[in-house]
C-alpha cells in the first residue's frame, strides 16, 4: 500500500479516486493557470461515494467542464476543473487520461470585455480589477507594484485577458501570475523569506543548471513619447528617452525597447529602463533540481514563489533562489518526485540578493 504522503486524490462531485498509473500535476506562479494530467488502466478497483465503495469503470466517467481538486499527500494542491477526458481502448486493455486546470485559465484564454476598452488615468491593479471581474475569478497583490497611473491606455478588440495584463504589467515592473485556486497575481516588488536548504549530495537528487549572459545588457535603454499639450510639448513630449545601467561586462552591449504606452513623464520613463533591466537580468540563472517525495522538509507541499537556498559547488551556486515552477510526478519507473525549476529572485520580483545595475550573490562576487 502506498505510503499517505505519496497518495493523489482526484475529488469530483463527491467522488474519490487515487488509483494512478501516472500523475503530473504542476504549479507555476508566473503563468496563467496551473495543471494537472492523471492516466488510470483497467482493473478491479473501486472509488469512494458518499454511499460507500463502487466499481471505478461504472463511476469514473468523469468530463470536460466539470469542477474539481487535486491532492496531494493530502494537502489541498489545485481547484479547478477538467478540460481533456481521452479514452483508449482494445479488446485488450482500456485506459483513460484526465488533464485539466485551475479556474484562472478559463478567464486567460477569454477576450477582453469591457464596455469601452478605455483605462485612462487608472494604475494596473484598478485596471486587472475590472478586467477580470466579468469573469468570477479572483485577484491577489503581491508585495507593492508600481501604481503609476497609465496617462492614456486601451485594450485591442479581441485582445485576450491574460495578453492584456501582461501587456500593461510589464511597464509597471510587474509580473502576473496566478496561484492554484482561482486567483490571478500581480506580483511586485516583495520580501520572503528562504524556507528551506537544498544541499548537493544531501537532497537534491539531480541537478541542471544554466548560468548564461546570453540574454543578459550592459545597457537597457527606453524610447517613448507622448501626445503635446499645453504642459507637456516640444521634444519633451516626442523625445523621451532613459538608460540605465544593466549588468556589468567587458564588453558593451545595449537594448533599446519601445514603450508600449504613452509616457507622460521622465521619471515614468526611467521606471519602464530600470525593470526592463530586471528583466535581462533575471535570466542570468535558470536551474532545475529534482528531489525525492512532494513534501519539502517532510511537511509541506513545494510551492512555487517560495524561496530556497542552493548550495551546489558543482554548479558554482551557493545563493538564495526563487521557485518559478512546481511539478510534482508519480510513475512506477520513477517513484514520486518533484521537479523545481528556479531563476535568480529578481526575475520574479524579490528585492532580496538583486541590485539593479550590478546583481550579486550572497557573498558579494558578482554571478
Amino acid at each position: 500500500m502506498p505510503k499517505p504522503q505519496e497518495i493523489a486524490v482526484l475529488q469530483v462531485a463527491g467522488l474519490k479516486f487515487d488509483d494512478w498509473e501516472s500523475v503530473w500535476v504542476q504549479k507555476q506562479w508566473a503563468e496563467a493557470f496551473h495543471w494537472f494530467r492523471f492516466t488510470a488502466a483497467e482493473r478491479d478497483t473501486e472509488v469512494t461515494t458518499a454511499a460507500g465503495r463502487v466499481p471505478l469503470w461504472t463511476k469514473l466517467q468523469f468530463k470536460p467542464d466539470d469542477a474539481c481538486s487535486i491532492w496531494l499527500a493530502g494537502q489541498l494542491a489545485i481547484t479547478g476543473f477538467i478540460e481533456t477526458r481521452q479514452v483508449a481502448y482494445d479488446a485488450h486493455q482500456h485506459g483513460v487520461m484526465l488533464i485539466g486546470k485551475s479556474a484562472t485559465a478559463q478567464a486567460a484564454k477569454s477576450s477582453v470585455d469591457h464596455k469601452t476598452g478605455n483605462f485612462d488615468k487608472k494604475n494596473v491593479v484598478q485596471v486587472a480589477q475590472e478586467v477580470i471581474s466579468a469573469y468570477r475569478v479572483g485577484m491577489k497583490v503581491i508585495g507593492a507594484p508600481d501604481l503609476t497611473p497609465f496617462d492614456r491606455l486601451q485594450c485591442e478588440k479581441g485582445e485576450l485577458v491574460w495578453d492584456f495584463l501582461e501587456r500593461v504589467a510589464r511597464p509597471r515592473g510587474v509580473v502576473m501570475g496566478s496561484d492554484s485556486f482561482g486567483n490571478f497575481l500581480l506580483i511586485g516588488e516583495h520580501a520572503f523569506p528562504i524556507v528551506t536548504e537544498l544541499v548537493e549530495g544531501i537532497n537534491i537528487k539531480s541537478c541542471q543548471c544554466v548560468i548564461s549572459h546570453k540574454t543578459v545588457f550592459a545597457e537597457n535603454r527606453v524610447d517613448g513619447q507622448h501626445a503635446a499639450s499645453d504642459d507637456n510639448s516640444g521634444t519633451a513630449a516626442s523625445e523621451q528617452t532613459c538608460t540605465v545601467t544593466g549588468f556589468p561586462t567587458a564588453m558593451r552591449s545595449m537594448r533599446l525597447t519601445p514603450a508600449e504606452q504613452p509616457i507622460k513623464t521622465p521619471g515614468e520613463i526611467c521606471n519602464r529602463a530600470r525593470y526592463e533591466s530586471i528583466w535581462t537580468n533575471g535570466t542570468l540563472i535558470e536551474c532545475t533540481i529534482v528531489v525525492q517525495g512532494w513534501l519539502r522538509d517532510g511537511v509541506s507541499l513545494w510551492e512555487p514563489g517560495d524561496e530556497v537556498h542552493v548550495y551546489s559547488p558543482m554548479a558554482m551556486l551557493d545563493m538564495g533562489l526563487k521557485i518559478k515552477t512546481c511539478t510534482f510526478t508519480q510513475d512506477r519507473n520513477s517513484g514520486t518526485l518533484t521537479t523545481l525549476d528556479l531563476v535568480a529572485p529578481w526575475a520574479l520580483r524579490s528585492s532580496s540578493n538583486w541590485d539593479v545595475g550590478n546583481p550579486v550573490q550572497p557573498g558579494g562576487d558578482p554571478i
